[in-house]
């Protein structure tokens, strides 16, 4: 709203008044004169490019005499007759006179002037007023210009060059610039388009005046310049620079609308840069499924089951391909031959690799030679590639004799080989016989021997199992591994390589698996019958993972008819197992932060039978309840809290030894029926 105008200096006591205008008859019609009065200055008002000049023409016209106006900028008029222009508080200048008109009272020319002052403040705040809507509705008209080719742009399979291009020839009309570029870097070279030719240099030397400003304007340069960095949440850095102002210099608004609009560019090229990762992670997906595929392709699908001997073998990569193979083939009619070897690194690399490996190990086995001599030229042959490449990687190559039970192997550089004696009940320890392949490649290798008696294991196995991590970054170690096979050693292969993959997931406790697991298991039969089934589980010393316990009780039960007695059986067996189970976890390790419960169910046609070990505390025999089976009432009772007494009452046999620091228990029940 218009406010009262201010007057400085000396003046007389009449302007100290409220100013009525009040003019005498000589005045007012030297006013009515003039032609169309007040519609004129109307007319001058809306013409705000030359308001200023028509107000102190028209000024001079009527009263005879000049009349000053003075910029807000520059220091007020030194003259006893002036007057402040405002606009809702703006200081918009002053008008001043030297002196009075000679025919003219103090009362009327203070009545004028702020005549004068009212109407010309109007008519400058109202015109900057409307300049300043009119800046905001062209700002926002280019913006929305801008937005609009942005959403054309921002299409999938869009690229880079077609955006920046489309961009850059946008940006010179909206910014009425000579020349403008987009241009992005994460690593050399600089990746740009613009809207005519321009040179590297230029573009290199945006980079450097943005490299600590957002946007920096250059209207004193030689090219004018206007540049601003664009934010990206991906990697990389870009910019978005206008050269070549037409009208000679980038105004405030300009560069306003330059801030503004990087952020949704940024947008457009942070989709292009997830599309292009997106896409090449469907690229790198689909040749890793491929190379799996074809990895899988070249480990047996089948391993041969010589007479009074098992063999189990698995692959189990940390990712989808991995560094790790076996392999068994046929040598002669007498003789098997078993490879086992580790590249060091994970991917396709590596496994293109072990194919390269694998079939140069399994050529100089088919030529006949001894495994020490195919170690040895094997070495030698993989130098080359294997410095190349700037790695290495270890080997174990194995002749096994099912007839004579005989087994003779060489090792570069692998894991030890586990042999497990069922007569002594301990494990032997076979180190490797020379240094990885590729390194001192004419160096000879030599072989160890032995012979696998009735019941005995030889576990092969890579680095993978040994070296597993728990929470506590400690090692599953051959601790780790030769108190699997004193628990299992009695089950079939197939059931000793599951318990021990089962003990590493345990031993991890939910940590990630950070290496490729290779296993192959070889076991001579033993003289005892086999039981129908079998069943293993290994758990780590938490009872949140009881419930996992589900799967397998009701695997070895599944054969069961669905009857209401089958029913009860099932139930009362299942919480007998899950209470014993419990009651390790809760007691044998009360006092220990780690620890696995191993578990085996056995099916006959008479019972089923639950053998568990662990490494807690003795337990006190004396705490075993003596009651006659069948005196508790089974029905619906809930889990914990029943103990021994439940575990007796529901199983008919059970028996408990301590040897070697475990505990061993035997828990059976016959069949209902039985």
């Amino acid at each position: 709203m218009w406010k009262k105008p201010c007057v400085w200096g000396p003046r007389p006591a009449s302007l100290s008044r409220s100013h009525r205008l009040s003019f005498s008859p000589r005045c007012r019609k030297r006013w009515a004169s003039l032609p169309n009065g007040v519609l004129l200055l109307s007319g001058w008002m809306s013409m705000t490019h030359s308001v200023i000049q028509k107000t102190l023409a028209t000024w001079e016209e009527l009263m005879g005499a000049p009349l000053t106006y003075t910029a807000p900028e520059s220091l007020p008029p030194d003259s006893a007759w002036r007057v402040a222009l405002e606009y809702e508080g703006e200081p918009l200048g002053w008008l001043s006179v030297d002196r009075p008109p000679g025919d003219f009272t103090e009362t009327e020319l203070v009545g004028w002037l702020n005549l004068c002052a009212h109407l010309l403040s109007s008519a400058l705040g109202e015109s900057s007023i409307s300049a300043g809507l009119a800046e905001e509705v062209l700002a926002a008209w280019n913006q929305q210009s801008f937005l609009n080719e942005i959403l054309k742009v921002n299409s999938f399979g869009a690229t880079f060059d077609t955006v920046a291009e489309k961009l850059s020839r946008l940006a010179c009309g909206i910014f009425r610039c000579d020349n403008a570029f987009l241009a992005f870097r994460e690593s050399l070279p600089i990746h740009y388009r613009s809207a005519k030719p321009l040179s590297i240099e230029t573009v290199e030397n945006a980079f450097e005046l943005l490299a600590n400003s957002a946007v920096v304007t250059l209207n004193d340069a030689t090219p004018t310049f206007l540049g601003t960095r664009v934010p990206l949440t991906t990697s990389g850095e870009a910019v978005l620079v206008m050269l070549g102002a037409e009208g000679g210099l980038f105004r405030a608004r300009e560069r306003q609308l330059a801030d503004s609009l990087t952020e949704q560019i940024g947008t457009v090229l942070d989709n292009i840069a997830l599309q292009h990762q997106l896409s090449a992670s469907l690229r790198l997906q689909h040749e890793i499924e491929i190379a799996a595929e074809i990895q899988a392709s070249l480990m047996p699908q089948k391993l041969p089951q010589p007479e009074g001997f098992e063999l189990a073998g698995i692959v189990s990569p940390a990712s989808q391909v991995g560094g790790d193979f076996y392999d068994v083939i046929r040598l002669d009619a007498n003789a098997l031959g078993v490879m086992m070897g580790d590249v060091a690194g994970k991917g396709i690399p590596a496994a293109m690799l072990t194919t390269l490996i694998r079939s140069e190990l399994r050529g100089q086995m088919l030529a006949g030679n001894s495994p020490a001599e195919t170690v040895t030229r094997a070495s030698f042959a993989l130098e080359p590639d294997l410095n190349r490449l700037d790695t290495f990687a270890t080997a174990l190559v194995a002749r096994f004799d099912p007839e004579k039970g005989a087994v003779w192997f060489a090792s570069a550089g692998h894991t030890d080989v586990c042999h497990w004696q069922a007569r002594t009940q301990t494990a032997r320890q076979f180190h490797s016989t020379t240094l990885p392949l590729g390194l001192f490649p004419r160096r000879s290798s030599v072989e160890h021997a032995l012979c696998l008696e009735t019941g005995d294991l030889l576990v092969f196995y890579s680095d993978g199992l040994t070296e597993a991590l728990n929470p506590n970054n400690e090692i599953f170690g051959w601790e780790g591994l030769e108190e699997v096979l004193r628990f299992i050693h009695m089950a079939p292969a197939p059931i000793i390589l599951n318990t021990l993959l089962q003990a590493i997931n345990a031993h991890q406790v939910g940590r990630p698996v950070s290496d490729d697991i290779t296993l192959l298991v070889i076991r001579r039969q033993p003289q005892t019958p086999m039981p129908e089934a079998e069943f293993s589980f290994v758990l780590p010393r938490e009872l949140s993972y009881l419930k996992t316990l589900d799967a397998t009780l009701q695997a070895a039960m599944n054969h069961l008819p669905v009857s209401g007695l089958s029913e009860d059986w099932r139930h009362e067996f299942s919480l007998a197992v899950v209470e014993h189970v419990s009651n390790l976890v809760r007691h044998a390790y009360a006092n220990q932060s780690t620890g696995k419960v191993y578990g085996r169910l056995t099916r006959t046609a008479e019972q089923l039978t639950l053998d568990t070990m662990d490494s807690g505390v003795e337990f006190d025999m004396s705490k075993m309840p003596q009651l006659p089976r069948r005196e508790l009432n089974l029905n619906d009772l809930p889990e914990g809290g029943f103990g021994l007494p439940l575990i007796r009452a529901v199983m008919n046999d059970i028996n408990y030894t301590r040897r070697n620091g475990y505990n061993h228990w035997r828990l059976s029940r016959r069949w209902p029926g039985d």
